[in-house]
């Protein structure tokens, strides 16, 4: 749900920018995102039909926050709540709420990117040293075990 999220806010932006309605949008993040983000698109599929069937948003989204059980959801539904209540334009919201979740997204990327040096560097050692040093103590042990044996040719 956390990766898929960003790009849903982004499509459902886009609905809401091109003049559908927030339960048209949400339907249609749902219809979208089916194969990137199954459970996701559940979870926007259950809040459209609850809301079809008459359910108050506020109550609906909350639900879906508390379904999902992740921050970034409950922020989602909080921006849309206070969005209702204070009649600010829900584009708007959700044009900043979609700016902050993508450089989210970026930070959580960085952090991996940013933790894999230190993964790499015992792959590297196990794998790359005990062959270097065969290569190049390997002659200098060869040529102590001929001396040592003796051939005569002192």
């Amino acid at each position: 749900m956390t990766n898929g999220f960003p790009d849903a806010l982004d499509l459902m932006l886009v609905c809401v920018e091109a003049g559908q309605s927030l339960d048209q949008a949400i339907l249609r993040v749902a219809a979208e995102t089916k194969k990137s983000a199954p459970t996701l698109a559940e979870e926007f599929e259950i809040v459209a039909n609850e809301m079809r069937a008459g359910k108050d948003r506020v109550l609906v989204l909350r639900d879906m926050a508390e379904r999902c059980g992740v921050n970034d959801i409950s922020s989602f539904v909080t921006v849309l709540v206070q969005s209702a209540n204070f009649g600010t334009s829900i584009s708007d919201a959700l044009r900043v709420y979609a700016d902050e979740m993508r450089d989210k997204r970026m930070l959580r990327a960085e952090e991996k990117a940013n933790v894999l040096p230190t993964k790499l560097t015992i792959g590297t050692m196990l794998f790359t040293v005990p062959p270097l040093l065969i290569i190049m103590v390997g002659p200098s042990i060869y040529d102590i075990y001929v001396n040592l044996l003796g051939d005569g040719n002192f």
